[in-house]
């Protein structure tokens, strides 16, 4: 080794060899390799949720909780973990110990859930994540003068579009409501009909289900029945029979109830240049180059931008992968002025 240091030293062209051998290599490591500003940070930590809807804080904690605990209590690989009750869900947040592989413990932390065969039968199926950390590029705004819907609903079909990119995978959408279906029952009308409110829950629960039918062979194949009847807006859920008498007589939901299709009642205003807006963020995942999302997003916005209907405007509001570039240009030129002073 030191014979071959000693030979480069006194050998000037075989210094400048192994210079542009570095240059170049590092010009197509630049061109490879994933830019960020921040080293990405992994939580060792898994969560765990079962949406419950309809029940209180005790039904989640006695129907949810104490057996996710049950699952979860001497698990190899969890340090601590912590459950939260809260309406119409139930949640569990486990936290796995530095020594140990979060995905074997992911994958042991799920094998324990699927088997649990006693949670309520109207609760959902359980939804095991490991958090992961998103980085925020680019920030877009949607805004103009149009009302509540069409912002809602234009935002959505954007949304789909962006993350159909090539370099996209993380979109999400804030400044607006979620969408909210409000069944209002009318006492005087129960009185009338002789029913009872808890009547009219069941009626609506069981009109809003899509439930297995089972499987029927053939000869030739195997067919998968399935009953579809989960209801999605306003119109669908008026049409719902709460009762059906002997006489003939059946009685739908629209007739006991004002049924109204919009938005939840939070008190939410988002504007932008004075005008209603809604945000699209677009993020990274460890594993994602900012720069080419951020280049992909100005060709879309470009493209974009002279088919909006009118009023309507998308404008770029923020780029975090400016700060990455301005870094890249600093060590490049840091990297020339070396070369002239060697020189």
């Amino acid at each position: 080794m030191q014979r071959f240091i000693s030979t480069i030293i006194k050998n000037s062209v075989m210094i400048n060899i192994v210079m542009l051998v570095i240059i170049i290599g590092g010009i197509v490591s630049s061109n490879l390799m994933v830019k960020e500003m921040f080293p990405s940070i992994s939580m060792p930590m898994i969560s765990i949720t079962v949406p419950f809807p309809g029940a209180d804080p005790e039904e989640v904690e006695e129907a949810i909780s104490l057996k996710l605990e049950a699952a979860i209590d001497g698990l190899e690989g969890v340090k601590r973990y912590q459950t939260v009750a809260a309406e119409n869900a139930g949640t569990a947040v486990i936290e796995i110990r530095e020594d140990y592989d979060i995905d074997t413990v992911y994958r042991d932390v799920r094998n324990r859930i699927d088997t649990i065969s006693t949670f309520p039968v109207d609760a959902e199926r359980p939804i095991i994540n490991k958090p992961s950390m998103f980085s925020e590029v680019i920030l877009l705004a949607l805004w103009g003068d149009f009302n509540e819907r069409n912002i809602k609903e234009y935002s959505e079909n954007l949304k789909d579009e962006i993350q159909a990119l090539p370099s996209v995978s993380q979109v999400s959408i804030s400044g607006s409501r979620s969408y909210e279906i409000t069944i209002e029952v009318s006492e005087e009308k129960l009185r009338r009909h002789g029913l009872t409110f808890q009547q009219v829950s069941q009626a609506v629960r069981r009109g809003s289900l899509n439930l297995p039918g089972g499987t029927m062979r053939t000869k030739g194949e195997e067919i998968r029945l399935r009953t579809v009847g989960r209801k999605y807006n306003g119109e669908d859920f008026a049409d719902i029979v709460v009762v059906a008498r002997p006489n003939g007589v059946t009685i739908t939901l629209d007739q006991l109830a004002d049924i109204k299709d919009a938005f939840s009642e939070d008190r939410l205003i988002s504007r932008f240049n004075g005008e209603p807006c809604v945000m699209i963020a677009i993020s990274k995942t460890p594993g994602e180059d900012a720069i080419q999302i951020s280049k992909e997003m100005f060709e879309f916005v470009a493209q974009k931008t002279p088919g909006l209907p009118p009023g309507v405007n998308l404008t770029l509001w923020s780029d975090s992968s400016e700060n990455i570039k301005l870094t890249i240009n600093l060590l490049i030129r840091n990297g020339i002025v070396g070369l002239v002073l060697r020189s």
